[in-house]
Formats: C-alpha cells, sequence, structure tokens
C-alpha cells in the first residue's frame, strides 16, 4: 500500500486552499473527510525495441542567378551570384533503444470518483509500503477491490509497453516503417492508492474538494462565489463597459481630422476590445461556483521527484 497523510494534514490542505481563494473560512463548515482506497497493479517491464524509418530534413544548394546593378556613374551592367536554397531531403534511420521500468494499471474497469482522473495522471506509486490495517482503521478508510486479475494486468503492460514504445521510435521521424518491440513482463504487485474526498458547506451548499494522499496536493476543488465577489464583477463590467462608450465617443469625432485619426482608431479599438472583455466579469458574476485545479504543480513535483 502507498501511505497516506493523516486526517488532521488533509483538513490542514484543505484549510489552506481555501484561504487562497479568498474563501471566507468563518462561513465554512466540514462535512465530510473520507479517504478511499484505489487499487493498482504495479508490474514490472523490461523491453528491447528496434526500428527503422526515414528522417526528413534539408540541404543548402546554391544557384546562379543574374542581376542589374548601377555603379556610381550611373552606368548599368549584368552581373552573376550565388543564391542559396534549401532542398528537402529523406534519409533512412535504423536504431535500437532498451526500457525498463515498472508500469501502473488501475485494477478498475469502472471507477468515478471526483478528482479521480487527475489523481491518477500525477499519482507516484515509488514510496511502497507493506499493508498494515490498523493504520487507516483510524480514518476509517474506504477500500475498492480489484476488477482487473493479474494476468489481465500483464496484458494490458505489454500493450501499453509496446505502444509506448513505437511512439517513441516514431518521435523525430517523418514515417516510420518498422518497429519491432520485445516486451518482458513480470509478476505484478497489487497495491492500493489513497485518495481523499472532503465535503464541506457554505452557506447552506455543499462543495468538494479532493486531495492526493500520498502527497497532501490539492488536485481538484469547487470554490463557492460569495454574493459580495459576483457585485464586484458585475460593478467591474459596468465601468469596463462606460469606459468603451466615453473612448469611443471621444475617438469618432478624431476620425474626421486627418491629424488625429491615428488616435481615433486607436481609442476605437480600445473601445471596442474594452467593451468585448465585459462579458469575462459579466460570466464570473454568473456562476455560483468555480472549481480549481493544482494539476501542473502536482505533475512538477512528480517530475522533479523522478529526476532526483
Amino acid at each position: 500500500m502507498i501511505p497516506t497523510k493523516s486526517q488532521k494534514e488533509v483538513r490542514s490542505k484543505v484549510d489552506d486552499f481555501l484561504r487562497e481563494q479568498k474563501v471566507d473560512m468563518n462561513s465554512i463548515s466540514i462535512e465530510e473527510v473520507k479517504a478511499i482506497y484505489i487499487p493498482f497493479w504495479i508490474v514490472p517491464f523490461k523491453s528491447h525495441t528496434e526500428y527503422y524509418g526515414v528522417e526528413r530534413g534539408s540541404v543548402t544548394r546554391y544557384r546562379t542567378r543574374t542581376r542589374t546593378v548601377r555603379d556610381s556613374d550611373g552606368k548599368t551592367r549584368t552581373e552573376t551570384y550565388q543564391e542559396a536554397y534549401q532542398v528537402t531531403v529523406y534519409r533512412p534511420v535504423e536504431s535500437q533503444f532498451d526500457r525498463t521500468g515498472r508500469h501502473s494499471i488501475l485494477a478498475r474497469k469502472h471507477a468515478v470518483f471526483y478528482g479521480f482522473y487527475e489523481f491518477v495522471s500525477t499519482l507516484s506509486l515509488e514510496n511502497l509500503v507493506d499493508f498494515d490495517f490498523e493504520l487507516t482503521r483510524k480514518d476509517n478508510c474506504e477500500f475498492i477491490n480489484a476488477e482487473i486479475e493479474e494476468h489481465e494486468s500483464q496484458m494490458q503492460t505489454y500493450g501499453d509497453i509496446e505502444n509506448q514504445n513505437r511512439s517513441k521510435a516514431g518521435s523525430g521521424l517523418h514515417r516510420l516503417v518498422r518497429c519491432d518491440s520485445d516486451v518482458d513482463v513480470g509478476e505484478p504487485l497489487y497495491v492500493h492508492a489513497p485518495l481523499w474526498l472532503v465535503r464541506y458547506s457554505y452557506n447552506d451548499k455543499n462543495y468538494k474538494v479532493a486531495i492526493a494522499g500520498d502527497s497532501g496536493n490539492v488536485l481538484k476543488g469547487e470554490i463557492p462565489i460569495s454574493t459580495k465577489k459576483r457585485i464586484i464583477n458585475y460593478v467591474v463590467a459596468i465601468a469596463m463597459l462606460l469606459a468603451g462608450a466615453v473612448l469611443g465617443n471621444f475617438g469618432l469625432p478624431l476620425l474626421e481630422n486627418e491629424a488625429s485619426q491615428v488616435w481615433g482608431i486607436i481609442m476605437l479599438i480600445i473601445a471596442i476590445v474594452g467593451i468585448g472583455l465585459t462579458a469575462l466579469p459579466i460570466r464570473m458574476a454568473m456562476k455560483m461556483q468555480l472549481e480549481k485545479s493544482s494539476l501542473k504543480n502536482a505533475r512538477r513535483v512528480k517530475r522533479k521527484g523522478r529526476n532526483a
């Protein structure tokens, strides 16, 4: 299993996330904090790939051209010069590479949870510990059983690795002609990974936050929009609309004078853009909630961990 952050740490992460989004913490009530352990198969693999393809490039060629030039005395003459141009060429490429590692397979055929796809795409299955039910019982964690068997995970890993190798071989090539991969999969390891789901209320309405149990990163969260924020957005939209109308009113007379036409055009363009942008605060004011995701940050942290 993958160890998880405690319920106290998860609550703290949710509080920090909501404070960053400028949510009034005095109006929030945490209704539920629950961890769900999702099953995965970790399948070790080794692969050797040989491929042949065509690479597209270019070479510089020169051709002789003539042109008429005029000297300082006003006389003309014809001279020749070399003009460079590019020619597309195709080169055969034959190479090979090896890949080894561990491939993770979701052990469920149908699984839908809030923030689930963000969780799967950022999950790191490196920090594994032996299963200990006592570590999870205190937080009343929920465990989901596997729907995919061991042999199915190996077959799926074989296909995934073969496709990944083909994609790697074809990158940078104009055309991949042949790609042969010899994939060897080992005995898979059954692992449960923790996803925390937090439900909170704000002004008698419920909202959700999903947190990765292994890292504590907020994957996805619903943010309420208060009446104050909606009013501010309406005010901003009206101000932008009035500013655009005023600029347009001043810009139109300037078009009649040739000396000031440029400024008139600039003012009209700014006015039109400003009026068009009023749709953004109006759209924000009409929403009841926003949805924020730290998926990019979580992926960045995962990449740093791999490169360390």
